[in-house]
Order: C-alpha cells, then structure tokens, then sequence
C-alpha cells in the first residue's frame, strides 16, 4: 500500500513537471514553425499555388520548417527558393535602435547546402539565389523564375533597404492569397519609421493596386500578411 502511495505521488510529480515543461514551450509566442503551419494549411484550405521564397536564409532553420511543411501538405508542385549573400549582413549603417552589424549571419554558401542535406533536404527541391540583393534581384534572377508564383514568402531582412529590395522584387509574383511573414517587423522597438515596417508602408504607398491584410503576429518580432490585389 505505502509502495502503491509513493509511486503515486512520483507520478503525480512527473505529470507537474511535464506541465511545467509544455508551459514553458508555449508560453512565450506561436513560433516561426507555427507561423509556416498555419501559412501552409492557409494555401491548402484556399488553393493558393505557387513556390516558397524566402530571403535571408543564415544556417537554414525556417527554410527547413518550409521543407518540412512542403512535405506534410504534399506540395510537390512547390519549389523552395532562398536568397542570401552568404556573407553576412551588408553595411547597416547607423539608425537608432539598430542592433545589426556588417557580416552578421554569415554562413557560406557549401556549409549551408551541407545542412540541408545533414536535415534530409535533396539538392532538387531548392534552387538558391547568391548575392547581395542590390545585386542578385537582377533580370537573370526573374528568366529563372519564369512562370512562377509566390504562395509564401519569407522576409528576414533586418534591414530597410534591403525589405525595399525584396518587396520590389517579388511585386509581380504574388497572388490573391499569397502569405508574407516578416521575422523582424517589431525590430527597431517596433518604430514604425525603421526597417521592414517601414519598407512595407512605403512600398504599399507606391503599389496602390496591393493591399496586405494583417494576418497573424508570430515569434517575439514576427508579423504575417495576406496579398490581394485589387
């Protein structure tokens, strides 16, 4: 009976401390995997075609997210393109609130394909964009998408000029549906005037023919959107 009692109350332990555990793992926020779930179950409930972009790739853990959903969805139409310089950060410049540096996130580009495939990802499945975007965001990069629609994109940026080169970039290739998730969008102590918040009002007020809808806030910094044109 006391055998019975004390392995009642080590189960009654374990049972807390699991708790505490799972608390722990969600109490913060919906994670940049939850935010890419939801994004994938959207264009599946809404038929939205179209390819993953993102930009800003660093060590792969969010592209590996959008394999891993890819998958789960049975999206086998669907091309996973990333865009990275692969050096790092350009020059950040000096802005308030800026907590950026020249080179940070470098990740080759070997050691990057060489994490992929370590995460089971197939050369086939991806096609990456090298560059610094002033650069690579060229006619060349647009023959290569040919044809090709957006259903996610992924903007991890950090920086306003760079946002600005992205969304002029992907402009042509959204569609009605098309989900946008910014992972900094409340960097910058959430001022409205700096970074990607600001690439994105700015870049709305030249497209009056887009509009993006709020969508979900994701992560401590993350905001989502969903493309209409009018």
């Amino acid at each position: 009976m006391i055998k019975n009692a004390v392995k009642k109350i080590i189960d009654m332990e374990w049972f807390a401390r699991m708790m505490e555990v799972l608390d722990h793992r969600s109490d913060n926020r919906m994670t940049e995997l939850g935010m890419l779930s939801q994004a994938f179950e959207f264009i599946k409930i809404n038929e939205v075609c179209g390819d993953y972009l993102e930009f800003g790739l660093w060590r792969g853990k969010t592209f590996g997210y959008a394999h891993r959903m890819k998958h789960r969805y049975r999206r086998q139409d669907m091309k996973l393109w990333g865009f990275d310089s692969f050096q790092g950060l350009p020059d950040t410049g000096a802005h308030p609130d800026n907590i950026w540096y020249k080179g940070q996130f470098a990740c080759s580009r070997p050691e990057f394909e060489s994490i992929l495939k370590s995460r089971g990802i197939r050369s086939c499945e991806y096609e990456l964009v090298e560059g610094f975007y002033s650069e690579s965001l060229n006619d060349a990069t647009r023959r290569r998408l040919a044809g090709r629609k957006a259903a996610i994109v992924y903007i991890d940026c950090d920086l306003y000029d760079s946002t600005v080169e992205v969304l002029d970039f992907i402009q042509p290739y959204l569609v009605n549906g098309s989900i946008i998730c910014f992972d900094d969008f409340y960097n910058y102590r959430a001022d409205p005037e700096q970074g990607e918040q600001k690439a994105l009002s700015d870049f709305l007020q030249k497209e009056s023919d887009i509009c993006f809808i709020p969508y979900m806030a994701y992560a401590p910094l993350g905001k989502s959107f969903i493309c209409r044109r009018k």
